[in-house]
C-alpha cells in the first residue's frame, strides 16, 4: 500500500514539474519574441515577417504592417507555414539573406508606380532604382529559397548568368534544399525586392 502511495506521489510530482517546465518554456519563448520584435521596431527600418499561423508574408515598419503578399488570382498560393518551418535552427527568430539574385526585369517604371513603392518603403523616390523586377531569387541564410515572378507589361530584359553560376545552381538543385515559388503583381514584387535589397531582416514566426 505504501509503495503504491509513493508511486502516485512520484507521478504527481513529475506531472507538476512537467507542467511547470512547459509554462516556463512558453514564457521564455514569449519574452524572447517580444525582445526581438522590440529591437526591430526600435531600428525604425522595414523588416519582413513570415507569420506561419496566419499564412502571411508581410513587411512592417515599427509595429505596423505596411505591405502584405498577395498572389495573382488563379496562381498557387505561397505556403508560408511550410516556408517558415524550413528555417533552421527552429529556435532562431531573425534571419538575413545569403543572396538576392535579379534574373529578369523591365528597364523602367512610371512615376505613379514609383510613388506607391516609395510610400510603402518610406523612402525618397530618388533613392530607388527604376527597374521593375520580373523574376528574382531570394535565398535566406540557414533558410529556404523563394523565386518571385511578376507579369511584365513590356518585354523584360533577361540577365545573363555566367556558366559557372549556372553549374552551381544546377548542382544546388540536387542538394535537397527547399525551394518555393510565388507569382504576384508588379507593385508587390517590386516592394519586396527593394526592401530586401536594402538589407531588411526577416522575422520568422512559426
Amino acid at each position: 500500500m505504501c509503495s503504491k502511495r509513493a508511486l502516485w506521489t512520484v507521478l504527481a510530482l513529475s506531472l507538476t514539474c512537467s507542467a511547470s517546465f512547459a509554462q516556463s518554456d512558453s514564457l521564455y519563448r514569449e519574452w524572447r519574441f517580444l525582445a526581438t520584435q522590440n529591437e526591430l521596431i526600435k531600428s525604425n527600418k522595414p523588416y519582413v515577417v513570415l507569420d506561419a499561423a496566419h499564412q502571411e508574408l508581410e513587411i512592417r515598419i515599427g509595429s505596423g504592417v505596411v505591405w502584405t503578399m498577395h498572389e495573382d488570382s488563379g496562381t498557387k498560393p505561397l505556403d508560408v507555414n511550410q516556408l517558415a518551418l524550413d528555417f533552421q535552427p527552429d529556435t532562431a527568430l531573425v534571419f538575413g539573406l545569403s543572396g538576392l539574385r535579379l534574373l529578369k526585369y523591365e528597364p523602367r517604371f512610371p512615376d505613379s508606380l514609383l510613388e506607391i513603392v516609395s510610400n510603402a518603403m518610406d523612402m525618397d523616390p530618388s533613392l530607388l532604382q527604376r527597374e521593375i523586377p520580373v523574376m528574382f531569387e531570394v535565398k535566406w541564410l540557414d533558410g529556404p529559397t523563394l523565386m518571385v515572378h511578376s507579369l511584365p507589361e513590356n518585354q523584360p530584359v533577361e540577365i545573363e548568368v555566367p556558366w559557372r553560376e549556372k553549374l552551381g545552381l544546377w548542382l544546388q538543385s540536387f542538394s535537397g534544399s527547399s525551394g518555393y515559388e510565388v507569382q504576384c503583381n508588379r507593385e508587390v514584387a517590386l516592394t519586396l525586392y527593394r526592401v530586401l535589397k536594402n538589407g531588411a531582416l526577416t522575422l520568422v514566426l512559426r
